[in-house]
């Protein structure tokens, strides 16, 4: 079926039910960034693969709404589709919740899944919906009655997570989190976010692509533990576990019977943003609710313990050394005429990943693009259509390896030739960005929001700039987006706090020609204390040469330089004694002090 198939049975069955508009998110019933397959709904129906966007459909118009990181992508996939692109936070463009309101009469009904909608989202559309008296109908999700191959639930086996990688035992990390419900005087926690708990329970798994998460919930209580999964799927060495740490397993679906069955006079703490309308709708009036976002174990894991931190820079320097062996291999590859497009190029890097032992899986698909491709900020090379690798321009790879030492995400963007004049600009200053924010000394208390315009000001300078954040919190081999930190242009209320790692991913992006951006990962450390108070840093993780050649030297500060011929320093010592001769000729070359 076409998309325009698609769409129309759906219509049909809308009527069918009296629902005048339908409401289909990307995410699934934790709100998580990356779904299964089963919770595709936005995809199957649209042909837009892009992770975030939401699609309304009503009996005469569709429309998909997502942000700038994939306008280009979206426009493209969505030709022939008959849905309208709507570009978020553009100057007019209306809200999912202003354009709903604005076509419906009063009255008609708004159906969405509760299971794959926040609280805080259906909170939303009541307020906007409460003029025009527009009814929010949820008895079903209407997506399942047309597609009719839709992929069941995960099945993938639940595995430990050691502590001798996780540093702190799930019993220690339940005490805690107990200890903090106890001071905000609430009886149990409800826990709907799968990083955060399989972060608490020190599990991974396998049940969502490159994220080692598992379909999950999970209950807090003052004297036991709750978590909701499928219990097959549990080992019986970790069953024996869970038991030792007073951790009792129930069947995934059972969640909505438990929740009914909570004292009437008891107190829940939960975060509206995570936890899904079904969830909550299915409380007790008389229970209490807490409510409180971030989740207390999204700050707990934010901050990495000692542990964790030594196995991030193990993490980093196996992940540089494939990184620096595809990109040596890449020129050589070049160089004596080998045919490389970008889907092969993101296969050879994925190789060179797994030959470490230590590699569990990528973090995330590749993306390699070059040329123009690289304007799409999150472009996936294709077998059919991927461009082939010439030597002129620009190349961008952003990658990252799961390792059970830690999650890694590093983008390169690279001269596969003659560049011109316009991108070596823009190339240098993306990097005076990354510099400015890798070297900034700053007061504890700072957030990514206050800093993110360091990592802008050389691009702000010449008129330039780009339509993502400039960086975001990593999990400990976990998910490679994790919050609550991150730099924003938004305002993000969350403070450094040593022990945060983050990346630092400033970018230029021009339609139709070249698309750069230069990343490193980074660990919030101390910098010491004046009588202004107690000062942070980042301390730069990623062990990976920057390409020098497209770089105009001129536009460099000396301070600048020395940054940048120190970083490449380490580079050298660090992955030097790991390679073989000629790709240590090849690092030498690339690490030259300019």
């Amino acid at each position: 079926m076409t998309a325009v198939e698609k769409i129309k049975a759906l219509r049909t069955v809308m009527k069918a039910r009296g629902v005048a508009a339908l409401v289909i998110p990307s995410t699934d019933p934790h709100q998580s960034e990356t779904v299964g397959p089963r919770w595709r709904s936005r995809e199957w129906l649209s042909g837009f693969t892009g992770s975030s966007g939401t699609l309304v459909i009503t009996h005469s118009l569709a429309g998909l709404w997502t942000d700038g990181r994939y306008f280009i992508q979206a426009a493209a996939e969505l030709k022939g589709s008959g849905i309208r692109l709507f570009k978020m936070r553009g100057p007019g463009v209306p809200t999912v919740n202003e354009w709903i309101a604005g076509r419906l009469k009063p009255g008609e009904s708004v159906a969405f899944d509760g299971h794959v909608v926040s609280v805080e989202t259906v909170r939303g559309m009541e307020k906007a919906f409460s003029e025009k008296k527009l009814k929010l109908w949820c008895k079903e999700d209407l997506v399942s009655s047309v597609w009719a191959d839709r992929p069941g639930y995960p099945c993938v086996p639940v595995y430990d997570f050691p502590v001798k990688f996780a540093g702190w035992s799930r019993a220690r990390k339940l005490a805690t989190v107990r200890a903090t419900l106890r001071e905000k005087n609430a009886d149990a926690l409800l826990l709907a976010s799968l990083d955060d708990i399989a972060w608490l329970f020190n599990i991974r798994g396998r049940d969502i692509p490159h994220s080692p998460v598992v379909l999950a919930y999970a209950l807090i209580e003052a004297r036991k533990a709750t978590l909701f999964v499928g219990v097959d799927k549990v080992p019986s060495v970790l069953r024996r576990a869970f038991h030792k740490a007073g951790v009792m397993l129930l069947p995934y679906e059972s969640i909505t019977s438990r929740l009914k069955a909570l004292p009437a006079a008891s107190s829940l703490l939960l975060n509206p943003r995570r936890v899904n309308y079904t969830m909550k709708a299915a409380l007790p009036k008389t229970v209490r609710l807490i409510e409180e976002t971030p989740d207390i174990t999204t700050e707990l894991k934010a901050v990495k313990n000692f542990v964790e931190q030594g196995h991030f820079r193990r993490a980093a320097l196996v992940d540089g050394l494939a990184l620096t062996r595809f990109f040596a291999w890449l020129d050589s590859s070049l160089a004596a005429g080998v045919t490389v497009t970008e889907y092969t190029a993101g296969l050879r890097l994925a190789a060179f990943r797994k030959e470490a032992p230590e590699c569990r899986d990528d973090s995330f698909p590749a993306i390699c693009a070059s040329g123009p491709n690289a304007a799409m900020i999150h472009y996936s090379a294709r077998a059919g259509t991927a461009a082939l690798l010439r030597r002129h321009g620009l190349f961008l790879v952003d990658s990252g390896g799961n390792y059970f030492e830690g999650t890694m995400d590093t983008t390169r963007t690279v001269a596969l030739g003659r560049v011109s004049e316009e991108a070596r600009r823009g190339y240098t200053l993306v990097l005076k960005g990354l510099i400015a924010l890798s070297r900034v000394r700053f007061p504890a208390g700072c957030t990514g929001t206050h800093l993110d315009a360091l990592v802008r000001a050389p691009l702000w300078a010449h008129g330039l700039n780009y339509n993502h954040g400039s960086g975001h919190g990593v999990g400990a081999y976990l998910n490679v987006h994790e919050g609550p930190h991150g730099f924003t242009s938004a305002w993000n209320a969350s403070a450094f706090k040593p022990g945060m790692v983050v990346t630092i991913e400033p970018g230029l992006y021009v339609q139709g020609r070249y698309g750069i951006r230069t990343e490193n990962m980074a660990l919030v450390t101390e910098a010491g204390t004046t009588i202004h108070g107690e000062f942070l840093r980042f301390e730069t993780l990623t062990v990976c040469p920057i390409d020098t050649a497209p770089l105009i030297p001129g536009l460099l500060a000396a301070d600048e330089k020395a940054w940048l011929n120190d970083y490449h320093r380490t580079v050298w010592n660090k992955l030097s004694p790991l390679l073989n001769q000629e790709e240590r000729r090849w690092l030498k070359k690339k690490t030259a002090a300019i």
